[in-house]
């Protein structure tokens, strides 16, 4: 049976990333799927150890190029999460989807077939895309030579508060808040959505139910959290 894959916050370049131990998996999974979305915070470029938004940028170029080039068969598709929603990506997703027939790239949520990916920050965000906008602006500067700033940071996530915290929001908060953005933005008119993906919160877990919806969460490559490259089932009509 054909399968699409999602996975989410990856947090590549950024000091609490794991992501290494799951690239390979990524790969094998991507050369056997019809369709691939990349959910959010796949790159994380204010805490990038690259410092400067140039050389993250062209080095998160460079990976999708490659991943996307490996698996020609795949239809890939990326959201932005509130780590990588920065304008020098967006010129460089523009320039990778011209020239990769497999490519799109939405800035809230894409659709396939009944599913629908969003990252997850308008959790804490807004229901609108107006609100994710100036949210995720915020994080639109590097911290690169702010060592106590980066120190700080490090210790909250490898002290796991963070990751803890979100845990403890109860699930149907979250896709409540979820489906009134979904709502408000007009994904679910024509009531067929039945699952959603999501990401940002670094939880992974799979078919929560709620509303008449099924909610899933890949989890996070971030120290505290774990991370599961999540499948799901294909229509031959939508591959």
């Amino acid at each position: 049976m054909d399968f699409g894959a999602t996975v989410s916050d990856l947090h590549i370049f950024s000091h609490h990333s794991r992501s290494k131990q799951y690239l390979r998996h990524i790969e094998e999974t991507a050369g056997k799927a019809k369709v691939f979305v990349l959910n959010g915070d796949i790159f994380d470029f204010k805490w990038s150890e690259h410092g400067v938004f140039s050389r993250s940028v062209t080095a998160a170029t460079r990976f999708i190029k490659e991943l996307i080039e490996q698996a020609p068969d795949c239809q890939f598709f990326i959201t932005l999460g509130n780590h990588d929603a920065v304008p020098p990506y967006m010129d460089a997703l523009d320039e990778l989807a011209q020239s990769h027939h497999n490519l799109t790239w939405h800035e809230f949520a894409v659709r396939v077939a009944d599913r629908v990916f969003l990252h997850g920050d308008v959790i804490h965000a807004g229901c609108t895309n107006d609100a994710l906008r100036t949210f995720r602006s915020k994080l639109q500067r590097p911290a690169n030579g702010h060592a106590l700033q980066r120190m700080a940071h490090s210790a909250i996530h490898r002290s796991r508060v963070s990751s803890v915290a979100l845990r403890m929001v109860p699930k149907r908060l979250l896709a409540s808040r979820i489906l009134a953005y979904l709502d408000h933005e007009d994904w679910l008119n024509n009531g067929s959505i039945r699952h959603v993906y999501f990401g940002h919160t670094h939880n992974h877990f799979e078919d929560f139910q709620h509303q008449g919806f099924t909610f899933h969460n890949c989890g996070a490559a971030t120290h505290g959290a774990r991370l599961r490259v999540v499948r799901f089932p294909l229509k031959k009509k939508s591959a």
